[in-house]
């Protein structure tokens, strides 16, 4: 999917999970690990963008070289990191989704990367994750308040293309941590 960018928010404390989720296990591995493993699938690695905890860089880097990884304040809203995100790479359409959301089904992404637009996967009436926003819808939602914003919010109002997927996998979240 050459030319897409995924813009992936990983800097939360992750409070309600005891400890931030994108360490946490998932199949053996950190789940921040894991998503990125998977999401060299779905586009080159120099097209990741990820939003993580300034002390986690050296980590990071480690962890994969060619990634983007951005430090956000993880006392901050998603919306913020997202924001972070986008000042710090250059604009392109953009899958975004948060660590804790495992859509690893290649299907969904692509179907999502076949709509032209801003695309949102949909399982039986109900919006899941990821994503798929134009630069230039990237570029409002870089002037939203992250103090009021919020994706989810700001979406609801916009012409959106729903893409039908025969997958539940959309809408899998995991707030209650990791083993």
């Amino acid at each position: 999917m050459s030319g897409l960018r995924v813009r992936l928010l990983a800097a939360g404390r992750g409070r309600r999970a005891g400890g931030p989720k994108a360490w946490g296990l998932y199949g053996g591995k950190a789940l921040l690990e894991v998503q990125v493993g998977f999401l060299a699938t779905v586009t080159a690695p120099e097209n990741i963008d990820v939003a993580i905890q300034g002390e986690w860089l050296e980590r990071c880097r480690e962890l994969s070289p060619r990634v983007n990884w951005v430090a956000a304040d993880p006392e901050g809203a998603a919306l913020s990191s997202l924001q972070a995100l986008l000042k710090a790479a250059p604009r392109a359409r953009s899958f975004v989704i948060h660590v804790d959301m495992p859509v690893f089904d290649l299907r969904v992404w692509r179907a999502l990367a076949a709509v032209p637009g801003d695309a949102v996967p949909v399982y039986e009436g109900r919006r899941g994750h990821p994503v798929l926003l134009t630069a230039q819808t990237l570029d409002e939602v870089a002037r939203l308040d992250p103090a009021t914003g919020r994706l989810d919010q700001f979406l609801r109002g916009r012409t959106v293309t729903e893409v039908p997927v025969a997958t539940d996998v959309i809408l899998a979240n995991l707030n209650e941590g990791l083993k």
